[in-house]
């Protein structure tokens, strides 16, 4: 997403380095942007509804541009975008790689698949910015019960499914909470994404299970306060190999272990030891493992520590700024 590609680094990147940046997130007002005045252009994924005005523009003005992605562009038809994705973004986003004059994006997966259209990629792993408000939340609020939790949005209705029937059991049995963070109360797919944890409907909701309003990308960290084991299901797709290793990163902003599918992009992490990863779909094996341990704060520190060194914001934009100055020329 922008937040994490574009305003996080491009922010920070403004307090680092001796550079100036301006952002727009207003999609109407691209086309008439003084670009002239900008050493180089840099965009998440596309250009919107106006990007085949916009390219000839910075043609003839002679503006080099970057085009960061951090996804696939061919998605699967069970995603809730997936007629606006092959409407209008698949081609477009095609397009920008094509032309762009240099790509920047997440992990080496994608850059395989985005080289055949573009071959001048720059690989930038995702960083949080650990000074942001919502990674410095105190975790004094959370419940009085220990916490597994899940954090995402309704397009991962099918990465759910993998956790069905298993949750309730751990929950139960060691007397823990499951935090469900992305409610949308209007939504039927969260509706069926609750019942795959707890067999029920969000009316009738089991003692162990609660849920948090999806929220702004600004904010939505500040709820990892609440959880002490993240968990981060992942079916095995072409569209999700693709991804990045985001989930692996907000644990570790609070310092906490995490339990991914054992499927790539996470086995990127197959070195960090504060991520512990599910083979066969069997998640009650490693839940058990760092419950029964008592050592799940002492894993999360080792997650934290692997991630400041491997997905540093600092490190990173130091790359960061060296694509730019190649960019530019």
């Amino acid at each position: 997403m922008s937040f994490h590609r574009l305003y996080t680094p491009y922010a920070r990147l403004q307090l680092d380095h001796d550079v100036v940046v301006d952002i727009s997130q207003d999609k109407t007002e691209w086309a008439d942007l003084p670009y002239e005045k900008y050493d180089v252009v840099v965009f998440n994924r596309w250009l919107g509804h106006l990007q085949y005005n916009i390219l000839p523009i910075l043609a003839a003005k002679k503006i080099p541009f970057i085009c960061d992605n951090d996804d696939y562009w061919v998605i699967p038809r069970y995603n809730p975008a997936y007629q606006f994705y092959r409407a209008y973004l698949k081609n477009g986003v095609k397009d920008s790689i094509t032309y762009a004059d240099a790509v920047s994006c997440t992990t080496p997966q994608l850059a395989e698949v985005i080289r055949p259209f573009n071959p001048n990629v720059y690989i930038l792993p995702n960083a949080i910015d650990p000074a942001q408000p919502q990674w410095k939340v105190t975790q004094t609020i959370r419940s009085h019960k220990p916490t597994i939790g899940w954090v995402g949005g309704i397009s991962h209705l099918e990465d759910i499914k993998l956790l069905s029937g298993q949750i309730k059991r751990i929950c139960e049995k060691y007397g823990y909470r499951f935090l469900m963070c992305g409610f949308h109360s209007n939504s039927k797919i969260w509706r069926e994404m609750e019942y795959a944890i707890t067999g029920e409907s969000p009316i009738n909701r089991p003692h162990w299970f609660e849920v948090r309003e999806g929220t702004r990308a600004d904010i939505y960290g500040t709820y990892y306060s609440e959880i002490d084991i993240v968990l981060a299901p992942l079916t095995k797709t072409k569209f999700n190999r693709y991804k990045s290793e985001l989930k692996i990163l907000e644990a570790a902003a609070y310092s906490l272990p995490i339990v991914v599918s054992k499927v790539e992009p996470y086995t990127n992490h197959c070195n960090n030891l504060g991520v512990f990863f599910v083979t066969d779909n069997d998640w009650l094996t490693p839940l058990k493992q760092l419950i029964e341990s008592d050592k799940s704060s002492q894993v999360g520190a080792v997650n934290a520590a692997y991630c400041d060194v491997n997905h540093n914001i600092h490190v990173i934009n130091h790359d960061r700024m060296e694509m730019l100055r190649k960019v530019i020329g």
